[in-house]
């Protein structure tokens, strides 16, 4: 799909039919790429990259002076979980602005502002930038709030279904290490070629975007870490409360076995000695609560049950 843009009068982004100021692509085709590769004279790959989910981030100026910045920013994949994967971010050399990718963003922040005619360019560059980084933020925010749920809920856990959610979140975080590492590479790199080209301005506006990729990193880093310490901590707890469970279980088969041997003895189809005393039933049941209730205290003193 290919949606093009235009500065209106009111210096905001307008539907066109025409490719002009900013051409979104969105899960595009082979014929989608190349026809607007074509019309802006720039690399096939420029926006070929984004059909390979694994492709690595970079940056790059070709011949005819278009740069594309390609990273990664975080989407739900097919399978429902947070994944990364890649997009292309391509200003020509005739100021105009192509963003490509393959699963949707949120890109209201774009069409609610105003722009100036001389530097939307620069302002479009920045503003999908910084939204793609702060979806990391966003999905970050998720996952502690799921990793607190999780450590409120292991602490009388038997069963497996927070450590799937664990892997879950692990996985997720693994994906967000990797690629925020190498997009704070291409930032860099960016950063550096726009203060070559003089545009120390829009360098610094990057930097913002590159500080917030920096405390994505860090807060990632540090969820990785809390993660596989709660990991071990659940597998301990779940190996405790079995123990306990099993401790109990052992003890109340241990005190009613019991009732079981003494009514088993006096069941026995022979004589019995006052098995003609009218009381002897109501004797043998208190004999048997007296029984099961001094051998539950000893155990409990013993803290074994």
């Amino acid at each position: 799909m290919i949606k093009n843009y235009e500065l209106s009068e009111n210096k905001n982004l307008v539907s066109s039919d025409e490719m002009k100021n900013f051409t979104y692509v969105l899960n595009p085709n082979r014929e989608e790429i190349g026809e607007v590769s074509e019309h802006f004279k720039f690399p096939f790959d420029y926006l070929g990259g984004i059909l390979d989910d694994y492709e690595n981030a970079r940056f790059e100026t070709d011949e005819n002076d278009n740069n594309l910045i390609l990273l990664q920013y975080p989407s739900l994949s097919e399978e429902g979980e947070v994944e990364t994967f890649p997009y292309s971010l391509v200003w020509t050399t005739n100021e105009n602005v192509v963003l490509a990718l393959n699963h949707e963003f949120d890109k209201k922040i774009l069409f609610d502002r105003v722009y100036d005619l001389k530097r939307y360019k620069h302002q479009l560059v920045f503003q999908i930038m910084y939204q793609m980084t702060h979806t990391y933020h966003d999905y970050l925010k998720d996952f502690r709030e799921r990793r607190k749920k999780l450590e409120v809920g292991i602490k009388n856990s038997t069963k497996n279904d927070q450590i799937v959610d664990m892997i879950a979140i692990q996985a997720s975080l693994i994906y967000f290490e990797d690629a925020i590492d190498n997009n704070l590479d291409v930032i860099q790199k960016f950063i550096h070629y726009l203060r070559e080209e003089d545009e120390d301005g829009f360098a610094d506006r990057i930097y913002d975007v590159y500080v917030e990729m920096d405390q994505a990193y860090t807060e990632t880093k540090i969820q990785l870490k809390l993660l596989e310490n709660l990991r071990d901590l659940f597998s301990n707890i779940v190996s405790n409360n079995l123990n306990i469970v099993m401790k109990i279980m052992t003890s109340a088969t241990f005190v009613l076995g019991i009732p079981a041997v003494i009514s088993g003895i006096y069941g026995m189809n022979v004589p019995i000695a006052f098995q003609d005393y009218k009381y002897m039933l109501w004797l043998i049941l208190g004999l048997m609560i007296l029984i099961c209730t001094l051998i539950t205290w000893v155990l409990h003193k013993k803290d074994m049950i």
